[in-house]
């Protein structure tokens, strides 16, 4: 072959290389479009400032390749019985507030007595409370709303007081309870559907099992075939909410039907394992059944059958918005079981607060906790003092 075809052959050779070289970089290109960038939008201008405690708590921190992203919320804000209490202070105090604007003695009284027999306080509460407005109103301080205001301050919480001991605010489930000698403390709880049973216990074995105590939830409402569920949802959650030493666990046999089985079979089970607290659901049934207010006697018998002197605590949870109702349902339940204590929830969402004082002055029982919320935390000792400032403004 002539140098000069060698050459061409060459030449032939470095157009085809360079050729592909062109095709195989075009087709590369082409795949790259195809691919998402990466986004570098999200990643803010500016470093991200981590809150303080005190305004924004930073819960988690994700950081994809190149794109770090920070999830901020609003910490949880903790409700107190004032705040809670909004709704009846506006209702009670704000409505006799309105009754002062008028001069005429009469006019003022007759409306300050429709204010009390419409705030849920029950006739008996209410008498005694008229007596003390009537006696301040017929002295020359009778137009006086700080008077008066005094004065009703003064009863409420001449009523209140014997029920309670001193320092009372801020108790903890564990120091409101009758604590057992020996063996576990057996709390039964009892009340109509939709009270707040379920929830009310939930929150109590967080408080419970988060103080390092060991407590069995007995799912003794057989009847309704979702109790049993609800109360394994909460009790999971108060268990997930314990920092370190305690424990939650439900008892919950599937084939047992009668909730005294459950009962007996709970606490020896308690009593066998060393636990400190045994806490019983009971169905909800209403006050006018008298059968199934039988068989709730049945199940504390069954109760004291393995501890003579359990349950050591019998406690109703009432609907704060039930108002009158709710005092009806403790007469006939305290009537039935002979209850040591009660339980308000839904104080947040209701005007008709002033139930709190007539249960108390007509039961002689004393309000234990409230419900002010919907969070694991928001069941508190009832703070009468505070509950009387709260709706006297």
């Amino acid at each position: 072959m002539s140098e000069a075809h060698s050459n061409q052959m060459l030449y032939l050779l470095i157009f085809v290389g360079v050729l592909l070289m062109v095709i195989v970089g075009t087709i590369a290109f082409s795949q790259l479009k195809k691919k998402k960038p990466i986004e570098l939008a999200e990643t803010p201008k500016q470093p991200f400032k981590v809150a303080s405690s005190e305004e924004k708590e930073l819960v988690s921190v994700q950081t994809p390749a190149l794109a770090p992203k920070l999830t901020l919320v609003e910490p949880e804000v903790e409700t107190n019985l004032k705040q809670a209490l909004k709704k009846t202070e506006e209702s009670f105090f704000g409505r006799i507030k309105k009754a002062f604007s008028n001069q005429d003695k009469k006019i003022v009284l007759e409306q300050i007595e429709e204010v009390l027999y419409t705030s849920d306080l029950g006739p008996t509460t209410v008498q005694k409370l008229l007596a003390v407005v009537e006696e301040e109103l017929s002295s020359k301080e009778f137009s006086d709303l700080n008077a008066v205001k005094a004065a009703l301050k003064k009863q409420m919480l001449e009523i209140l007081k014997p029920y309670y001991i001193e320092n009372y605010a801020n108790k903890k489930v564990s120091e409101l309870l009758t604590t057992a000698n020996d063996g576990p403390t057996v709390l039964m709880v009892v009340g109509v559907n939709g009270a707040g049973k379920t929830t009310s216990i939930g929150k109590m074995t967080a408080q419970l099992a988060g103080q390092g105590k060991k407590v069995l939830v007995a799912a003794g409402d057989t009847f309704r075939a979702a109790a049993g569920g609800q109360l394994k949802a909460w009790t999971e959650r108060a268990q997930g909410a314990i920092d370190e030493g305690g424990s939650v666990e439900i008892y919950w046999p599937e084939n047992t039907k009668d909730p005294s089985a459950v009962a007996f079979d709970a606490i020896t089970k308690a009593k066998g394992q060393n636990y400190d607290y045994v806490i019983l659901d009971t169905a909800g049934r209403l006050h006018t059944q008298s059968h199934l207010m039988d068989e709730l006697k049945k199940v504390k018998r069954v109760m004291a059958k393995v501890m003579p002197e359990a349950p050591h605590d019998t406690w109703i949870v009432l609907d704060a918005n039930s108002g009158q109702n709710a005092l009806l349902q403790a007469k006939e339940f305290h009537q039935a079981l002979g209850l040591s204590g009660v339980i308000l929830t839904k104080m947040d969402g209701t005007a008709k607060g002033g139930v709190a004082l007539g249960v108390v002055d007509q039961l002689q029982i004393p309000i234990k906790l409230v419900g002010i919320g919907e969070k694991i935390n928001d069941l508190k000792s009832f703070d009468y003092q505070e509950y009387v400032d709260s709706i006297l403004g």
